[in-house]
């Protein structure tokens, strides 16, 4: 009963202040109600399952303890500043040079006196296509070196319908910090434009950023991507296509590579094919909103779908695409793999690890290197919340090997 009032004050709190990645704040919600188990309405750093780096960014006070409704508000308040920051990016950001842009962050955190501040992007709303949604936020590589850092690029979820690319923000530091350049996308959505023209952008994203690498000191040969749900799947699509450059166009962001060193990926389905979910995964996940919106079909109509559509559901599900040369994967998976939380609920399903270890059969068979990691255990809920760390180590010896 506790946990339930508990749940609907923080509600309460930060409706009128959440701008972006709302399903994001509830699951936050959820989440630390579940942690408040005495229902005292505070959590300590030993209680919170949560990730450090977010406890350190809500303990505004710093004495190690959480009042929860006080969390919950500094949680709307970052992310309205986000929003604001992104919203009110200026020409300067487009001109100044990356040492200048890095120079001005580290500024502000030394006024801020916070080092773990979640930072705004160095250059910000960086067009690579004629949408409004055809932008992406570039946050610098802390380091001192002259030599070009490799890359993170990461695409939000939203189950293809909502999502921006602020809610990468919150694990932007995670990167920088360790000498990675970190990059979030956004996209046209479903009801901008059906499949193919998501994938499309997010193509176009990663070769822009690559014909932009000398302006930032960006090794466009060390280039991870990554994603969280829908953002998984772009990114698989993109790493496991064929190389789209072409070579002999005109336009010379088209000549650029879309192949990528590595893959991070939250909560990913790999195909997008009503019929294969169906078969794989238990429960209603298959008929998906989301999925219907996405390729433009109606479940309860599924045998007038033509062969058509079939042909490109089948075309931009990842898993179709897996070769031997593909890049290794990491997935994470904030889900029990037991079948029965597919069963009892869609959204567990759609998002469900048997989606990874499907992929991981694959990729085993064509000696990819592919780890999925899901939650058994409070302990193993622990190892998910500090996934940036597991990453960033994986990223960096894929990123070794490619200076080699």
């Amino acid at each position: 009963m506790a946990a339930k009032l508990l749940t609907v004050t923080l509600m309460a709190l930060l409706t009128p202040a959440i701008v972006v990645g709302q399903s994001m704040g509830d699951r936050f919600i959820s989440r630390i109600a579940k942690d408040d188990v005495d229902g005292d309405g505070k959590l300590t750093k030993d209680e919170f399952t949560g990730p450090d780096r977010l406890f350190g960014q809500l303990d505004t006070d710093g004495d190690g303890v959480l009042v929860l409704k006080d969390a919950a508000a500094s949680l709307a308040k970052i992310r309205s500043r986000m929003a604001g920051a992104n919203a009110n990016s200026s020409e300067r950001d487009m001109d100044q040079s990356p040492r200048e842009a890095l120079r001005r962050r580290m500024q502000q955190r030394q006024m801020q006196g916070q080092r773990r501040a979640r930072p705004e992007p160095d250059f910000a709303n960086v067009r690579y296509g004629e949408h409004e949604r055809h932008v992406f936020d570039v946050y610098l590589a802390e380091t001192d070196s002259d030599e070009p850092a490799p890359c993170m690029i990461w695409i939000h979820g939203g189950g293809f319908r909502r999502g921006d690319k602020s809610e990468g923000a919150l694990f932007a530091n995670a990167f920088t910090e360790m000498g990675i350049h970190y990059v979030s996308i956004n996209y046209r959505l479903s009801q901008h434009a059906i499949a193919p023209a998501c994938f499309e952008d997010c193509t176009r994203a990663l070769q822009t950023i690559r014909a932009n690498a000398e302006k930032w000191n960006l090794d466009k040969t060390r280039i991870a991507m990554g994603g969280g749900s829908a953002g998984a799947g772009l990114s698989q699509w993109i790493a496991f296509h064929p190389d789209q450059a072409d070579r002999q166009s005109d336009d010379p962001v088209s000549r650029e590579s879309t192949r990528v060193s590595a893959l991070i990926l939250l909560n990913a389905q790999t195909s997008y094919d009503y019929r294969w979910i169906k078969e794989h995964i238990p429960g209603e996940a298959w008929k998906g909103d989301g999925l219907q919106q996405l390729f433009g079909y109606d479940i309860d109509r599924a045998n007038e779908i033509s062969d058509e559509k079939h042909q490109l559901i089948e075309a931009y599900s990842p898993i179709e695409l897996l070769t031997a040369d593909d890049p290794p994967i990491r997935m994470f998976y904030r889900r029990s793999s037991d079948p029965a939380i597919a069963e009892a609920n869609a959204m567990d399903g759609i998002h469900h690890p048997i989606f990874g270890f499907e992929l991981k059969k694959k990729a085993d068979r064509l000696g990819v290197d592919c780890e999925v990691q899901t939650v058994e255990s409070t302990r193993d809920m622990m190892a998910y919340n500090r996934r940036w760390d597991v990453a960033v180590d994986f990223l960096k010896e894929q990123f070794a090997g490619d200076e080699r």
